[in-house]
């Protein structure tokens, strides 16, 4: 058999890498430091309740059915170029091209005490939150102040499903006090978007009793409170939802990062280095600019590598990316959302509906798209998972 593509990172690019190529009869090689597939997009829910840990945990073997495809458990330390080899805790792996999807991680931003805060990037940091966010409102007689540091859609997302959590809660606890609060850099919420959609994710907030903070910067964390360039808020639990930041930092010596520690790619998704090495997702940047961090652009340029590698490898014409995103949808809470679809903007519960039908499309897998659906529908009529795990 012929090298193996490998590649390095199990989140949407890599997974949807390993599909492409797999359906070209392509073997395919995949190295993760965990065995499982994690639906990022939906940490917020197994945060607040709506969804359980296994419903967005998808085992690799699960979905790729095929004996061109081998799971490697581990992490990348290295890579040998004129060799073509990766170094995986100590094994040596021969690769005939090789992709680096290893994602992003938390961006702390060197804010003093930010191991204080909580973050989402994985099950079990929205296992940790879930735990704080029930059993501080459970203590009784008493008022809980929630903190998210950051507007972006992750922030937006997580702070209206802990006020329906909340509310859920406080039905059994009516003594219980609540403040939710978003601390916002920028000028204003999601200020990438459409005006008619950061002022109907402004009114949604209002009406849910969300403070909103903008222009403040963070600028420490503790166990009590949140300091700003604007002030000081008490806190009982602060979540870090600000940014992220490449998690290239395995590759320093094997490739060269930009200023920003992203991968230089061309317009093929080649890293501007080596014609064997491609890069795509979180970690890559296109004449010193960024791929949007999207699952939606993640899947489509994985497509895009999938063809390309094929192409090279026989000696042919390769296809150019252009970044393009098609829309933005948000979720404010159950029943509620909103979003822009080309010039299209959506409001309330077909905007949510909308939301939850292309999340579920995206679940790789038919018998993990029936688990997902099933709960979200038991949701219906059973309400939230209120146990602290």
């Amino acid at each position: 058999m012929n090298e193996p593509v490998v590649i390095i990172g199990g989140g949407f690019a890599g997974v949807y890498v390993a599909r492409e190529l797999l359906r070209r009869r392509e073997p395919v090689t995949l190295v993760s430091e965990t065995n499982y597939f994690t639906f990022t997009p939906l940490l917020h829910e197994v945060a607040t309740g709506s969804l359980l840990s296994h419903d967005i945990v998808f085992e690799y073997e699960s979905f790729f059915h095929d004996p061109r495809f081998r799971f490697i458990r581990g992490q990348a330390i290295q890579v040998d170029r004129e060799k073509r080899l990766v170094h995986v805790d100590g094994q040596e792996e021969p690769y005939a091209t090789l992709v680096i999807a290893t994602g992003a991680t938390t961006n702390f931003y060197s804010i003093k005490g930010a191991e204080s805060a909580f973050v989402l990037k994985n099950v079990e940091d929205a296992i940790a939150l879930k735990h704080a966010l029930i059993s501080e409102v459970q203590e009784e007689d008493r008022t809980v102040a929630v903190n998210v540091i950051g507007g972006g859609p992750t922030g937006i997302e997580l702070v209206f499903e802990i006020a329906q959590l909340y509310q859920a809660l406080l039905l059994k606890q009516p003594e219980t006090r609540v403040t939710l609060r978003v601390i916002h850099a920028g000028k204003g919420l999601c200020s990438n978007d459409e005006r008619r959609v950061q002022s109907y994710i402004g009114n949604a907030m209002t009406a849910s009793g969300i403070e909103v903070v903008c222009e403040a910067h963070a600028e420490r964390i503790s166990q009590t409170e949140v300091g700003t360039n604007k002030g000081t808020f008490p806190s009982d639990v602060t979540i870090l939802c600000a940014g992220v930041r490449p998690n290239t930092d395995w590759a320093r010596g094997s490739l060269a990062l930009d200023e920003h520690s992203h991968v230089p790619v061309n317009h093929f998704l080649q890293t501007v280095q080596d014609e064997h090495v491609f890069a795509l997702g979180d970690v890559a940047a296109v004449d010193g600019v960024p791929l949007p961090k999207l699952a939606q652009t993640a899947v489509r340029e994985a497509r895009l590598v999938a063809h390309n590698i094929v192409e090279h490898q026989r000696h042919r014409a390769m296809k150019g990316y252009t970044p393009h995103v098609m829309g933005t949808l948000f979720s404010l809470g159950f029943g509620d959302g909103v979003g822009k679809i080309g010039p299209v903007v959506v409001k309330g519960r077909v905007a949510w509906f909308l939301w939850r039908t292309v999340y579920l499309f995206k679940t790789p897998g038919l018998w993990n798209k029936l688990r997902v659906a099933f709960t979200w529908t038991l949701g219906l009529f059973q309400g939230r998972n209120l146990t602290e795990l």
